[in-house]
């Protein structure tokens, strides 16, 4: 026993911090989450909103670029899982194929798509020293990845963040303007 009594603060840290990853990670899941409610039929656009913000204040508090692209990854894979579940019930109309590949498919769209919201992590995270900067440069850094997710791969351009301003049928929000600016103006 007493061979392993020097181990036994090591261990106690190590457990320590694997149950804190485990809370962060479920709360960047959650964010992540959270955005995805402000698209179709919720509208709870505040919500995407207030999500995104806190995104971008987890990550200019990040210590290193790793774990940046690590917070945006785990924040994409929440919003993308949440944002794509539709994708799982058309796999239940498919007479010969088992439903829990929609979830599959469903996860591993998540898990891809993810990259796009984790490099403009990425980008935020290089400029967060220049405070009148951070905003404009974490939102150009957004934009210039909505499209290449729309582009990339032949592209999957679905549930672009500029979407939760255009309102519903009775509210028409920021949709009179679209013409104009684009989804991603």
């Amino acid at each position: 026993m007493a061979l392993f009594d020097k181990y036994k603060r090591r261990f106690r840290l190590f457990a320590l911090a694997c149950w804190q990853a485990g809370w962060r990670t479920a709360l960047l899941l959650a964010l992540g989450a959270l955005a995805a409610c402000g698209f179709e039929p919720l509208h709870l656009w505040p919500l995407a909103l207030g999500s995104v913000a806190a995104l971008g204040w987890l990550v200019s508090r990040a210590q290193g670029w790793r774990q940046a692209l690590l917070i945006g990854w785990l924040w994409g894979v929440g919003h993308f899982t949440l944002g794509l579940n539709w994708i799982a019930t058309a796999f239940t109309y498919q007479a010969k194929m088992p439903a829990s590949l929609g979830s599959l498919a469903v996860l591993g769209l998540s898990l891809y798509l993810a990259l796009y919201p984790a490099l403009a992590c990425g980008v935020l995270w290089q400029g967060r020293r220049l405070a009148a900067a951070r905003v404009a440069g974490f939102a150009g850094a957004w934009i210039a990845c909505e499209l290449l997710r729309g582009w990339v791969f032949t592209g999957f351009p679905w549930n672009p963040l500029g979407a939760v301003l255009l309102g519903d049928h009775a509210h028409a929000g920021l949709a009179g303007l679209e013409p104009w600016l684009g989804t991603y103006g």
